[in-house]
């Protein structure tokens, strides 16, 4: 593979400085910052490779040589010697709870526990931990659920161990809770309690009587009557989620599901300099749940633009049209093995006329759709969109696409759809045990189609729908290239040619990911006049074994030229 392309000769440089960037035409005489001595892994359209790069003023100003980009060094400049190490564009995520994330890093989290006496103890400590008062909600959320592939968890667990406090966990997917029968009482959940539309309440199959797991549109019983979080709680949950992003290499990501308050909060953060990351919000007023939208949607979309920053994009809805497959509640073409469908959260006629009022707003559609019957609604309702208003810039997207049946695979290319993945799932976990049980064997081998979609000319872009899954894009890099578990590297692969390769994976999390969230002109790739949103990894993906791809580390991450993320014992990058 050739290495180094020297892009820029000196006398176009200074050209390009001093009649693109500035405005006085005269070049800066030296950069703020050089980065030489590494690979310089561009994402470009020609996906070169570089030895230095230099910024000035937050953008980048050169990308080529150790040797040209030693003239911009002066006296000031803060020279960091990659030694070996690689450079590439940030990370992008294009869905990813980022406040959520960091409730779940600061709350009762269940989610590295994978089996009942492991939630059990998680339980317990706590308890212990917390000293909740007498009355007081018992908040967390992470339970697996592999860790109960029947009905689900029942209240028990939680009376006895919270000593019949309200208790609600969410579980790992944020599709279903988990209710103790005090939560329950108060949520006015009993035997003459009906099902909501969309919605679930899981009996005892002998009495009627709620069990304690609630699915879908029916935990919004729940989530209605949750005491309000205190506002300095809140925004430090969003701080943490921001930080932990960072430490990853992100600073892009679109935040599904976002309220009028989620909007304050990071608005908040953005007129304190505390939000270090360019983010989409993708607003819904029922926030995380799956329900349908009335009036309240339009209501909030009036008011987005006070919100609006250099920052901050507010030019998204997101949409759920169904649940997930592992609890039964997404829409298929053909029905589970039990013989049971899950009706969608809209009819086809509903999801046209939203999407066209939508996207006539200028308004990016992010829609949930796991089922191979849901992903094909998605796509008519899109397909009708264009018919009425015409091919725009909107950038719609559809993400999760677990089950997509082959021939809607060519549409997301024609449609100009995005085909937004989270690879961390490509593999053959617990998860998709439970899935064979439900959809077959051959249903399930289909999931993700990642390279089918790539080869038909669709964009794949990359998402780690955190908290639900690991939020480091290594993780999910390394899995979209072996579709096999990249922790131990084992197991048989998910999918038959639905391997992608590095380049490839890389596109989704860095120029993918920036289309989609209309910032392909700022960053995405390392290129003269773009943002230095950069970050060092301490060794070279493309010499890596693929296998320990997701054991290389993040050292360094810049937004806009600045440091703001360093890894521990590695200060020593920042120096002169």
């Amino acid at each position: 593979m050739n290495l180094i392309k020297i892009k820029l000769g000196m006398t176009k440089l200074l050209f390009i400085i001093s009649c693109f960037l500035l405005t006085s035409c005269q070049p800066p005489q030296y950069a703020d910052t050089v980065f030489r001595g590494g690979t310089v892994v561009t994402m470009d359209d020609e996906r070169s490779h570089a030895q230095a790069v230099a910024i000035y003023d937050g953008k980048i100003i050169f990308v080529g040589s150790n040797q040209n980009a030693d003239s911009l060094m002066g006296v000031d400049t803060k020279i960091i010697e990659l030694e070996g190490k690689m450079l590439m564009p940030s990370f992008h995520d294009a869905h990813s709870h980022v406040r959520a994330g960091g409730s779940s890093l600061n709350g009762c989290s269940l989610h590295s526990a994978t089996d009942i006496s492991a939630i059990r103890n998680k339980l317990i400590e706590c308890a212990n931990a917390k000293n909740y008062g007498v009355d007081e909600w018992v908040i967390g959320g992470g339970w697996p659920l592999s860790a109960f592939p029947e009905a689900g968890p029942t209240s028990a667990m939680l009376d006895e161990v919270f000593n019949n406090r309200p208790a609600v966990f969410f579980d790992a997917f944020a599709h279903s809770a988990w209710l103790s029968s005090r939560a329950l009482e108060l949520a006015k959940i009993d035997k003459t309690t009906p099902d909501p539309p969309q919605g679930v309440i899981v009996r005892d199959t002998g009495t009627g009587i709620p069990t304690g797991t609630l699915r879908d549109a029916a935990v919004s019983s729940v989530i209605s009557i949750l005491p309000a979080e205190e506002d300095e709680d809140r925004y430090s949950d969003l701080l943490l989620g921001i930080r932990e992003a960072n430490k990853f290499g992100i600073t892009a990501f679109i935040d599904p599901g976002v309220s009028e308050q989620g909007l304050k909060d990071y608005q908040a953060a953005d007129r304190r300099d505390e939000l270090s990351a360019r983010v989409i919000t993708s607003l819904s007023p029922i926030g995380s749940m799956s329900d349908k939208f009335g009036p309240e949607i339009f209501d909030l979309l009036s008011i987005r633009d006070q919100y609006r920053s250099d920052l901050l994009d507010v030019d998204s809805v997101k949409v759920y049209v169904d649940g997930v497959i592992e609890t039964r509640t997404s829409f298929m073409l053909e029905p589970y093995l039990d013989g049971s469908n899950f009706p969608p959260f809209y009819h086809l006629a509903e999801l046209k006329e939203l999407y066209a009022k939508l996207d006539k707003m200028g308004i990016q559609i992010h829609t949930h759709a796991i089922g191979d019957a849901a992903i094909r609604s998605a796509l008519d309702a899109y397909e009708h969109t264009i018919s009425i208003n015409g091919r725009n810039d909107n950038r719609h997207q559809i993400v999760h696409l677990q089950l997509i049946d082959d021939e809607d695979i060519p549409r997301f290319g024609e449609l100009g759809i995005a085909a937004n993945f989270q690879c961390m799932w490509c593999y053959r976990d617990v998860y998709i045990d439970l899935a064979v049980d439900i959809v077959g064997e051959k249903r399930t081998n289909a999931f993700y189609a990642v390279n089918s979609i790539k080869n038909s000319g669709g964009l794949i872009v990359g998402g780690s729908d955190w908290d639900v899954s690991s939020l480091n894009p290594l993780d999910a890099i390394e899995t979209a290239i072996t579709r096999k578990d990249p922790f131990s590297n084992s197991g048989v692969e998910l999918g038959v040619g639905q391997q992608i390769d590095l380049t490839d994976a890389l596109d989704m999390y860095t120029r993918n990911a920036a289309h989609v969230m209309r910032l392909e002109k700022k960053t995405g790739s390392i290129e003269v006049g773009k943002f230095a949103d950069l970050i060092v990894l301490n060794a070279n993906l493309y010499e890596t074994p693929v296998e320990d791809i997701n054991e290389v580390e993040v050292l360094l991450t810049l937004l806009n030229g600045e440091v703001i993320y360093t890894a521990p014992n590695h200060q020593d990058l920042e120096k002169n």
